[in-house]
């Protein structure tokens, strides 16, 4: 194999498929970054068992160079080795001299670059014993926006539990209703869920299919301005964006059943409209002051229905130090609350939304708090109060 390239290009790609790569030495093979060059261009792919990305890098007159087709494992040490290499780099494989060494694989990487004057030599190994990339055939599940899939993502991923115990509440559960593509999460204390309108009439079964937060969260950086295809093959979640394609095994086990959780409408209590970015700024001094050893912080919310209706928002008496300030709210309905809340499931709840208002409502002192964007219908928060002692 021999490839001639800009280093632009290949850190590009690189930078793309290093975050599934495998670290620890369970598959060795799989700690490595495949290259695999055809006439047609160039494929990096990594996986490490339950994620996978593959990049394409088109030939192309001054940025891909294809001279001998071929494939071969290189170490990620090649990511800060053509870092260094100035504007262009040619990678060539050969056989390892000792015929005993079949899987062995000779590597040099020469810069290309008139003031660089460098050249790396390192082994590989051979591809032959690397996993079979996932490839989807036929048209995808569902296609979307680039813009839509993230703003999904947003909405939802800061809701997975993190605890591994309970593993199918560490993903994102995944479902089609109505052709209404649903995204939702929930770690027991906190429910978010965010939908987007689509024309697929395809469903992922009764139950949707649930992904591991931890890989969407990095694939999310991935993703640039293309649109995103998303299909289904051999228990795995298949997306796609530009030359960019992420693989991942879909949790086993049934996603709770989340809509018992949400209020009713007519059982709020409490409900009123106020200025998100005040609202934020208020939550996040009162973060600021939460207890030590306190991840989450405790905020109290106070609610005066007067005909100046407003809430006070007020750190919990036990942290080291204090604040209380007065936001005015609108559309003012129902009777005085006082509750307690998480502030950074607040915080997080009110970063994911960017509507001018949201609208805050309860149904007691102890039920569950719902937050909603005000323009937007089928994505909420809900988060549960902490109990007063």
């Amino acid at each position: 194999m021999k490839i001639t390239m800009k280093t632009k290009t290949l850190l590009d790609g690189l930078t793309k498929v290093k975050e599934t790569l495998e670290k620890s030495e369970r598959v060795p093979i799989c700690m490595n970054i495949k290259f695999h060059a055809t006439k047609k261009g160039l494929n990096l792919v990594t996986d490490n068992t339950v994620n996978s990305t593959e990049h394409f890098i088109p030939s192309k007159e001054n940025e891909l160079s294809v001279d001998e087709v071929g494939s071969v494992m290189i170490p990620p040490l090649i990511i800060e080795i053509v870092r260094k290499m100035g504007s262009a780099v040619c990678i060539t494989v050969s056989d390892h001299p000792d015929e005993k060494l079949t899987d062995q694989k000779l590597i040099n990487v020469t810069s290309v670059d008139e003031k660089v004057n460098a050249n790396f030599k390192m082994q590989g190994l051979s591809a032959v014993e690397f996993p079979q990339f996932v490839i989807p055939k036929g048209k995808a599940l569902l296609q979307l926006d680039s813009s839509h899939f993230l703003d999904l993502l947003n909405k939802t991923l800061f809701a997975a539990s993190t605890d591994e115990n309970t593993p199918i509440l560490t993903g994102v559960n995944i479902n089609l209703t109505e052709q209404d593509l649903v995204f939702t999460t929930t770690n027991r204390h906190r429910l978010a869920i965010a939908s987007y309108q689509t024309d697929s009439i395809q469903e992922f079964g009764n139950d949707g299919i649930t992904i591991a937060a931890k890989p969407l969260e990095k694939i999310s950086r991935l993703i640039g301005s293309n649109k995103v295809d998303i299909s289904l093959v051999k228990g795995r979640l298949v997306i796609k964006s530009g030359n960019t394609t992420f693989s991942t095994t879909i949790l086993e086990g049934s996603y709770p059943d989340v809509s018992r959780i949400r209020p009713d409408g007519d059982s709020m209590k409490v409900s009123f409209l106020v200025h998100r970015t005040e609202l934020l700024a208020s939550l996040e001094r009162q973060y600021i002051v939460k207890a030590e050893g306190n991840d989450g912080g405790i905020t109290l919310i106070k609610t005066n229905p007067n005909n100046a209706a407003s809430i006070e928002l007020k750190t919990h008496e036990s942290s080291f130090a204090s604040v209380a300030e007065e936001i005015f709210v609108q559309d003012y309905v129902g009777d005085e609350i006082d509750i307690s809340i998480n502030t950074r499931y607040f915080l997080d709840a009110i970063k994911a939304y960017h509507s001018k208002m949201v609208r805050i409502s309860f149904t007691g002192e102890l039920s569950p708090v719902l937050i909603e964007p005000q323009e937007s219908k089928g994505n909420i928060q809900i988060i549960l109060p902490y109990r007063r002692k």
